[in-house]
């Protein structure tokens, strides 16, 4: 360096974090030295001559600066700790105010300080090996997960139970065509097999649709995906608890209780056992199952002994009633097959329970829907306009009730009604599963506040989910006048529309995320095709009933609000704040007060930030001689590049 730099700096500059001596010498050119052009600038030789000789003469003058000099040099490089430390004090401001916005405050009497949110903190975590071993120790007990049976016993109750709602809606646009219709809604819903399998193997969470759309997309199209997975969950309760009231009423007398009480009653029912686990209430659910697909097999196999006996006839004039023109018969097919969808609802319930099911069950589980909808849809529809006239068919809602009283006796029908209201409350029950799960992981994620995530002492199950969720069935089921048709014209455009989002959150899966591990990948063109057959099912069943369309919006507008309240509660405080200023006679009771105190109590919330790249250099940090105190929070993305130790610390965090 030049020999007019001081000698202070040189020490400072270079090794900031030794201690130095405040020397300011500034020497004259030496006596001993020559300065022949002091115009031209210096060669290098001179350069080195100067430094020598400046040397020198400073060491004679301060015989310290020697030795301060040739221990800096010895010491080893500072920690990756101390340097950061060291960083982070360099960088301090001087007096530590806040920053002076030049634009004025919009509340003049409120101050800007609860604007700031604080200067943070720095902790340094030393994990010690016991917590090491406490933390593998937790991470490698066995998660308790359900098998193929039990996992199709919860959506399995609602594809099942469909029957018993779906068949009279479907007769009243497909007539005698309505086996085939059923049989053509299966087949397309086999479509969303391998998509559902793809997002399920890229992203094993919870959440179904608000997951997967918020994985792959962002936040507005995945609380969009909670809106909609939870009002289908809502919806399947609400009209299976109905569907048991209304098939109740119809074969014996209640009294003065209504059918909308006893679906009341349902819901309140399943909600306890709920409460008590809903792992072990997966027993229950298959126990139904079991039950409800042993009595429709002896119900179809005496309704096919009966049709043996019967001959034709009952057929012959169902099919002579037939529309008699192309359109008309292509018309009534497609009808049919809009209406059919709800003969499967409880399939789009599976992707919400996800992280509960065995890895290596979740396919079978999808595989098992499907059968036992292709099994009981169209082959008892088939059976009843074999066996009872179509006056018949269209006269009542207990048509599965009055098909086994012809086909085998009275005591088949009642038997056929306590089956009823046994799988229908498989339903209630699928839906709050599916429901109770995504509300569970909203409240992981921070949507919503942490108090649903409390448990009950005795059976460890969170409480605030079940009880949100009956509150939430409860509305909706008020809402439409306790009526059955208005709840069944909302629930087949939330199936579909929930279906609709597996879809595109499958393609934006393949756009976004192409790069995540997955076990099983299927074509785009398939899952475009899936898309544009459930668009046209959708549109189909806009097009029969206009109240489908309006009801649907209505109620998804409502818990989409509800979804984006908690989000933009900063927002919502930040404008009260403002007509609170604004308002003369409000200013004296100090509102303001209270939400300013409120705004600063929600800042305090944790942030978990994800990093996508390496912000840290993994070189330097495996070099460093104290890497075990790198912060937790940088642990996850720069994990893979440490070794086994390391590797170990980073997991016990991350989890």
């Amino acid at each position: 360096m030049p020999p007019s730099a001081p000698i202070g700096t040189l020490g400072r500059a270079s090794h900031s974090h030794l201690p130095y001596d405040p020397l300011i010498y500034r020497p004259g050119p030496p006596n001993d030295v020559t300065v022949e052009n002091t115009e031209t600038t210096a060669s290098t030789s001179d350069w080195t001559k100067s430094d020598k000789l400046f040397t020198e003469q400073a060491a004679a003058t301060c015989p310290g600066i020697q030795e301060n000099e040739s221990g800096v040099y010895n010491q080893p490089p500072p920690s990756f700790a101390q340097s950061e430390f060291e960083t982070i004090i360099r960088r301090q401001r001087v007096g530590g105010h806040h920053k002076l916005v030049p634009t004025p405050s919009r509340f003049p009497r409120v101050a800007n300080e609860w604007e700031f949110s604080g200067w943070g903190k720095v902790l340094y975590i030393e994990i010690t090996d016991e917590q090491l071993k406490e933390g593998d120790q937790r991470m490698s007990e066995p998660e308790i997960q359900m098998g193929q049976f039990r996992s199709s016993s919860i959506s399995g109750n609602g594809v099942v139970g469909s029957i018993f709602y779906a068949f009279p809606a479907v007769a009243a646009v497909a007539s005698i065509f309505s086996p085939l219709s059923l049989l053509i809604a299966c087949l397309i819903l086999t479509i969303y097999r391998p998509i559902l399998l793809e997002l399920g193997s890229a992203i094993r969470l919870n959440g179904a649709n608000y997951i997967y759309l918020l994985q792959c997309s962002g936040k507005m199209l995945g609380s969009v995906g909670a809106a909609a997975t939870l009002l289908d969950a809502v919806a399947t309760s609400v009209v299976s608890a109905a569907t048991a009231g209304a098939y109740l009423q119809g074969e014996i007398s209640t009294g003065t209780m209504r059918e909308w009480t006893i679906g009341l009653f349902l819901l309140i029912g399943i909600s306890l056992i709920a409460l008590v686990s809903l792992r072990e209430s997966s027993a229950f659910t298959l126990s139904i199952t079991i039950i409800h697909l042993s009595i429709m097999t002896a119900l179809m196999v005496g309704a096919a002994v009966a049709w043996a006996r019967a001959g034709m006839g009952i057929l012959r004039d169902n099919w002579d009633l037939r529309p008699t023109s192309g359109t008309g018969i292509a018309h009534s097919i497609f009808n049919g097959v809009c209406i059919g969808f709800l003969g499967v609802t409880g399939f789009e319930c599976t992707p919400a329970y996800i992280r509960n099911i065995k890895p290596n069950s979740y396919g079978p589980t999808l595989r098992n829907l499907l059968i036992m909808a292709l099994f009981l849809n169209a082959p008892l529809m088939l059976f009843v306009y074999a066996l009872l006239p179509n006056e018949t068919i269209l006269g009542g809602a207990n048509v599965l009730s009055v098909l086994a009283e012809t086909a085998i006796g009275r005591p088949m029908r009642i038997v056929v009604v306590v089956d009823c209201l046994l799988v229908l409350s498989g339903g209630v029950f699928a839906g709050l599963v599916t429901g109770c799960r995504l509300i569970e992981s909203l409240a992981y994620e921070r949507v919503l506040p942490q108090i649903f995530l409390r448990h009950l002492p005795i059976t460890g199950t969170a409480y605030m989910p079940v009880l949100s969720f009956f509150v939430l069935c409860l509305v909706v089921y008020a809402s439409s006048a306790f009526s059955l048709a208005t709840v069944s014209t909302m629930f087949s455009a939330c199936f579909l529309f929930t279906m609709l989002l597996y879809g595109i959150s499958c393609i934006l899966l393949k756009f976004s995320r192409d790069r995540l591990q997955r076990s099983y990948r299927t074509s785009m063109w398939t899952v475009v095709f899936a898309i544009m057959m459930n668009l046209v099912v959708l549109g189909g069943n806009v097009a029969l009933d206009p109240r489908t369309l309006g009801l649907f919006v209505a109620y998804f507008a409502v818990v989409f609000c509800g979804m984006l309240l908690p989000e933009s509660r900063f927002k919502i405080a930040r404008i009260v704040l403002w007509v609170l200023d604004q308002t003369k006679s409000l200013q004296h009771r100090h509102f303001d007060k209270r939400v300013v105190s409120w705004i600063k109590r929600f800042r305090k919330d944790p942030v978990v930030l994800w990093v996508k790249d390496q912000p840290l250099g993994p070189s330097t940090i495996i070099h460093s001689e104290e890497r075990a105190h790198l912060p937790c929070e940088a642990r996850p993305c720069i994990q893979n590049d440490f070794d086994d130790t390391f590797r170990a610390q980073g997991k016990y965090s991350y989890s």
